[in-house]
């Protein structure tokens, strides 16, 4: 694995909460936008995230996780920035590439011997792609079903949220050009800031960090709740 380049790119998205019951835009509702819709394909992800108990690669805002399934399989660690979120990709395997651990131990030192899993979370993802009208893939817009193990507590959560992804050059004003397709159809803008956040039960912490309103994070605090709920329901 040593030998394998990486590859790198930076993600700008935007996430949603949507019901379970809302139906995807079509190709029709993006016409508005001047986008043409392909037609969906469905992926189905398994992942699991790694950090160390005291959640090191968490307080540098980076993740580490390795995904089998989709577009991407393989071991990918991202950096959250204000710009975007930095990606590095490397090919799939069995163990952790060295490239990675090499990486890890210039990042967090000793702590990077104590790194493990800390969660487990299948995606069921339906995409479609969104291109210009001169035939350019643009968007990737994502419909996934989440269902996530938190390894420290065991504790099960389920949701469901739309992220809407530019493609490589692409401008970033189209995310305002589809937002409005979205938020018609029954999504809202999205409190979490990542899958692994959420997994983790984390948000309602990371938004008292940040000095939020006592009612930002009540309505975290039942976010939580009703995604433990929807797990219940789905071991029912």
């Amino acid at each position: 694995m040593e030998n394998q380049i990486a590859v790198e790119s930076l993600e700008i998205e935007r996430k949603y909460e949507v019901d379970v019951v809302a139906e995807l835009p079509h190709g029709d509702d993006f016409a508005v936008a001047g986008l043409t819709a392909a037609d969906p394909v469905v992926h189905e992800l398994k992942a699991t995230y790694f950090d160390t108990p005291e959640g090191d690669l968490a307080r540098l805002r980076m993740a580490l996780r390795v995904r089998s399934g989709g577009k991407d399989a393989g071991w990918h660690l991202k950096k959250k920035s204000d710009a975007g979120n930095k990606e590095t990709l490397w090919p799939a395997s069995d163990e952790m590439p060295e490239a990675v651990i090499t990486l890890l131990h210039d990042r967090l030192g000793p702590a990077a011997a104590k790194l493990g899993p800390i969660a487990d979370l299948q995606t069921e993802r339906t995409v479609v792609r969104l291109s210009d009208q001169n035939g350019l893939e643009v968007v990737e817009l994502a419909d996934d079903r989440v269902r996530a193990l938190c390894h420290k507590t065991g504790v099960q959560r389920a949701w469901r949220e739309w992220e809407a992804e530019l493609l490589p050059d692409a401008d970033t004003e189209l995310l305002d050009q589809i937002e409005p397709v979205l938020l018609a159809a029954g999504a809202a803008p999205s409190f979490s800031p990542a899958k692994i956040a959420r997994a983790m039960g984390r948000l309602v912490g990371i938004a008292e960090a940040r000095g939020e309103s006592a009612e930002q994070i009540l309505a975290l605090q039942q976010l939580d709740e009703a995604d433990r709920e929807a797990a219940r329901r789905l071991e029912s």
